[in-house]
């Protein structure tokens, strides 16, 4: 069967036309397929058929033509209570056609491809969709954006159009949406570039004075900058340059000629030619070799970029990389990316142009860059492999070291031939000592120019040789001789801020990280920085932060260190500095005061949380690199200092293995301050992977060594931690009796976030037992306290939270929703510097557990169209995060209950694969509403026999765990699944009534009184 409705609305099958009757029937036709794999409620289709003016029939006549089409389709029409759906294989309807082959021509590595697909897909229309019949509602609703999709992809091919060089096409192409949207100027401007690049320049011009006087006398205003830059273009005449920017041809090059013809071969079939390759290894080199002896056959210029992939700094993304190209071609680049891409490719159409980009960073920085067509030579560069150019129909030709001949010939032409000829022994050693690699000779060559012969520096060598070079892997590659004339010639004091570099090995340093090595102040040290950057011993990355070449910090660190040279004071430095940016980013979280035994305080100074945050974020891996060469006290007390971060930093795995690292150097020295810190840390990362077994084991040690040595906030955080631990493991009894003995205790300190916690971790645990009454009390005594610290927004998203769960409990379902938009307002950083700096106040797993929520509430409000959408973008927040407990299984679990959309099979599916994963796990709470969840979607399904089997199960560990609610929800469901299912029910009923729970009540009234009524 074929469904058609980009056009008159129409259906055949085998060839032959199958009728619908009726304009209306005809609409909701449209209307399922325009949704096809969505259901269609009923109000919608009511809203197409009549729109604000409905008869009050209007969903008997709904159903009427809904039971019309099935006469005339069959089956292939399905209904729930989420409304209809067309239930036909995607490729039996036109506009999903159309979509696929769209979404393969933006898939095409080729534009020739891409304009293959789009053809295709153009083929599909027929007309104006669902023509002739729905309301204005379709009209805004349905046909406005799906003639959008298609003008959008008009413009698309247009655009791949004039990269292969088919510009006669263009105009009559983008006739209709010129006509059907004047006001759309991206049509005019394409239009404009394919006559221009076709030799008509007066209809150009022409086309552009025609949407001039247009927008004047409609909108009043002149055409675009790109309208308006493309018209200065054609008037001034601009016609494409010719560059010629190949570098200099290396001197000497020897060898390669079976790469240098492959590459040539590679280009004359117009393939895309990736030369990889180890560093130094001469792919660069090579490509300038080609590109002289192609250049012939590109007379319309050679263009080159250094695109940075492995140099100073950051690669060049395309958009700066785009200006400097069109730059050469003689083009003024327009504002915008899309637009210099568009006009850059155009540009280059039916062009002969070779383009060398060498010194590439990935297959992405690339992509960008390459021509439409296959006029164009292309050469890259990388020491990346950039397989995924494959796409592009790229080759490469791999580079290996010289051999020993070629290795000796280009010594020869570095030194002279004289040398190596006198003594060719010698000469094959030296090669054999620069591992044959091109960048190592070439260092050599230099080196010896003045020297007599070989012998000498041959042994110079020997004696300094490193354990690594360019070549990777390779240990016996090396030269370590051509730094040693730089670091002579320093003077002092930037000799000792070199060489102590050597001791520290992070990735890169500031002006005050470096002023603790130098001993000195920031100013002094940017000038030392500064003279080590001129003898290219550092090289300034990104503004104000400098990093040693990985060869050159391997000299500094076995060649240049001597005996007094000592990193404790950048220790000291990092350990003050995180601990302040710890107390500006996670102010709850306390650390072990520190004392004389520590080093003494060299913090840089924060202005506020966003400097604290900017700080972390360029040091976080200079920070690892710290800790991974600390030992002893300064060990622990930088790994603890990381608490701060595990919720927006590192991985909890990661801190997982340093706190071990420092909790078995703290055992050996019987550090019991160091072993407290560490089996504290080790608590809170296991928590942060949801596993409460490991997590209540050390919080128990914790709390024991804080005792012991003293700390009586200490000794409360891990208790504190305990019990989450033991409520996350279902023993609520234990756990209620010890909230109220931690709050007390908080109590008798001032009024902090650690009460506001207690207290709230207080009011889950009464939740989760069922007494959500008292558990609005605590949380609500919890928020009080918030709000009177003016604690951040972050921290009060999860307060609203809970606080929209409990009301939820209690069947407050407007209460509900508003603690769920709270909570959601400040996850996203209601206000301050976090909504300043574009980032959210809560992490993604605080912003799921949130939507999912409100997902819940809005489904039992009644809306489970928007309940759907609420629980999809939970699902997806939470996959964003991508941590364990980043609340991934219980967005999905939310979005199986409240999607009726899914189908039964999909929603089994997501409810059975969130049960697996708690599972591994021990969350009973979790996995006991689940599993009531899927019980409560079998039996709406029609399954009361597995609907039964789960709610039984269910029941058993709600009862052993004493959650009363999930008890109550369990026995409601196995009521629903049983035919004497009257004592569950009034169980049910009970239940409820006893513990304040309204809307769980009436359920399990109604099926109660559904059985009594029974005959």
């Amino acid at each position: 069967m074929d469904i058609r409705v980009l056009g008159p609305v129409e259906v055949s099958e085998g060839g032959a036309q199958v009728p619908v009757e009726g304009a209306q029937q005809q609409c909701v036709l449209g209307m399922l397929a325009a949704h096809h794999g969505a259901y269609v409620p009923v109000d919608r289709l009511i809203d197409a058929l009549w729109e604000e003016d409905p008869p009050k029939t209007a969903k008997t006549i709904v159903q009427l033509k809904v039971s019309q089409l099935r006469k005339t389709l069959g089956e292939r029409i399905a209904s729930t209570t989420a409304g209809y759906s067309l239930a036909v294989p995607a490729e039996e309807v036109d506009l999903v056609r159309f979509r696929r082959l769209a979404a393969e021509g933006h898939a095409a590595g080729r534009p020739e491809l891409a304009v293959a697909a789009w053809e295709r897909a153009l083929e599909q229309w027929r007309g104006q969709p669902l023509q002739g019949v729905g309301t204005g509602w379709v009209e805004q609703r349905v046909r406005m954006p799906l003639l959008r999709e298609l003008w959008d992809l008009l413009e698309e091919l247009a655009a791949a159009l004039i990269e292969l060089g088919r510009h006669r096409e263009v105009p009559t192409l983008l006739q209709g949406v010129r006509h059907e949207e004047p006001l759309r100027e991206t049509p005019h401007a394409l239009a404009m570039t394919a006559l221009w690049h076709d030799g008509r320049t007066a209809e150009a011009l022409e086309l552009f004075h025609d949407v001039q006087r247009l927008l004047a006398r409609e909108l009043g205003v002149d055409p675009g900058p790109r309208l308006r830059d493309l018209h200065q273009r054609i008037v001034q005449g601009h016609r494409p340059m010719v560059p010629r920017q190949l570098p200099r041809d290396v001197a000497g090059f020897v060898g390669r000629r079976a790469e240098a013809e492959r590459l040539r071969c590679l280009l004359r079939d117009g393939r895309v030619a990736v030369v990889t390759g180890a560093a130094g290894i001469g792919k660069s080199a090579l490509a300038v070799r080609v590109g002289y002896q192609v250049a012939p056959c590109y007379p319309d210029g050679q263009l080159h970029v250094d695109l940075g992939g492995h140099g100073q700094g950051e690669p060049l993304p395309p958009e700066r990389v785009l200006p400097r190209l069109l730059g050469a071609l003689g083009v003024p680049a327009p504002n915008g990316a899309a637009e210099q891409l568009g006009l850059y490719r155009s540009t280059l159409a039916g062009r002969r142009v070779l383009l060398v980009l060498d010194n590439a960073a990935s297959a992405e920085q690339v992509r960008p860059l390459l021509p439409g067509g296959d006029t164009c030579g292309v050469i890259v560069t990388s020491r990346d492999a950039l397989r995924g150019l494959a796409l592009q129909g790229a080759q490469s030709v791999r580079l290996g070291t010289l051999s020993p001949e070629e290795a000796r010939d280009l010594l020869a032409g570095l030194v002279g031939s004289e040398p190596v000829q006198a003594d060719p022994e010698a000469a094959a050693e030296l090669a054999e000592l620069c591992g044959h690699l091109p960048l190592a000779l070439a260092i050599a060559g230099a080196n010896l120019l003045g020297r007599a012969g070989l012998r000498d520096y041959i042994q110079e060598l020997h004696a300094d040789r490193w354990s690594t070079l360019a070549v990777e892997g390779d240990a016996q590659a090396t030269v370590a001789t051509a730094f040693a004339g730089s670091y002579a010639a320093l003077p002092p004091d930037a000799q000792v801020l070199f060489r102590r570099f050597g001791l520290v090995p992070g990735c890169d340093f500031t002006a005050a990280s470096a002023a603790r090595l130098a001993g000195g102040d920031p100013g002094t040290a940017r000038r030392l920085l500064s003279r080590l950057a001129s003898a290219h011993l550092v090289e300034e990355h990104a503004p104000g932060r400098y990093r040693l070449h990985d060869l050159v910090a391997l000299y500094a660190r076995e060649h240049c260190t001597e005996g007094d040279d000592d990193p404790a004071p950048l220790h000291a430095y990092y350990l003050h500095t995180v601990r302040a940016a710890g107390r500006l980013l996670a102010p709850s979280v306390e650390l072990l005061p520190l004392t004389p035994e520590d080093p003494p305080d060299d913090a840089e100074r924060f202005a506020g949380a966003e400097a604290a945050s900017t700080w972390f974020r360029a040091e976080q891996l200079n920070l690892l690199a710290v800790i991974d060469h600390a030992r002893g006290r300064l060990l622990w007390r930088l790994v603890e200092s990381l608490r701060a971060f595990m919720y927006d930093g590192y991985q909890p795995d990661v801190i997982i293995a340093l706190a071990g690292r420092a909790l078995a150097e703290a055992e050996r020295a019987d550090d019991r301050a160091g072993q407290a810190a560490m089996r504290h840390t080790l608590a809170n990362a296991w928590f942060m992977l949801n596993e409460p077994r490991p997590a209540i084991r050390h919080s128990q040690l914790a709390a024991r060594l804080y005792d012991e040595i003293g700390w009586k906030t200490g000794t409360l955080l891990a208790l504190s931690n305990l019990v989450m631990g033991t409520t996350s493991l279902g023993n609520l009894h234990e756990s209620l009796a010890n909230h109220e003995r931690i709050i007390r205790l908080w109590e008798a300190f001032e009024p902090t976030t650690k009460l506001a916690m207690a207290l709230e971790n207080y009011a889950i645990t009464l939740l989760w037992a069922g007494r959500a009454g008292d558990a609005l009390d605590r949380q609500l005594r919890s928020l009080r306290v918030r709000q009177a610290l003016a604690e951040p927004p972050g921290g009060q998203a999860r307060a609203h939270t809970v606080l929209g769960d409990i009301h939820l409990t209690l069947g407050n379902v407007e209460a509900a929703i508003d603690a769920f938009d709270r909570g959601l307002e400040a996850a996203s950083g209601g206000s301050g510097q976090d909504r300043a700096a574009g980032r959210p106040a809560a992490g993604g797993s605080q912003v799921a557990r949130t939507l999912a929520g409100a997902a819940l509430a809005w489904y039992l409000k009644g809306d489970a169209a928007r309940a759907a959408d609420l629980a999809r973008l939970a699902v997806r927040a939470a996959g964003e995060d991508r941590r364990p407990s980043s609340g991934y299984d219980e967005a999905s679990g939310t979005l199986a209950r409240v999607d009726v959309s899914l189908g039964l099979d999909e929603r089994v599916r997501l409810l059975e694969d969130v049960l697996a994963a708690y599972r591994d796990r021990a969350y009973p709470f979790l996995d006991t509403r689940a599993r009531v969840w899927l019980a409560e979607v079998l039996v709406e399904g029609g399954r009361p026999v597995e609907a039964a089997r789960h709610a039984r199960q269910a029941r058993d560990a709600a009862v052993r765990y004493g959650m009363r609610r999930l008890e109550g929800q369990a026995l409601t469901v196995l009521a629903r699944a049983c035919p004497d299912g009257i004592h569950d029910a009034r169980r049910a009923v009970e239940l409820h009534r006893e513990f304040g729970h309204r809307l769980d009540e009436a359920a399990a009234q109604a099926v109660l009184d559904r059985l009594l009524d029974r005959p």
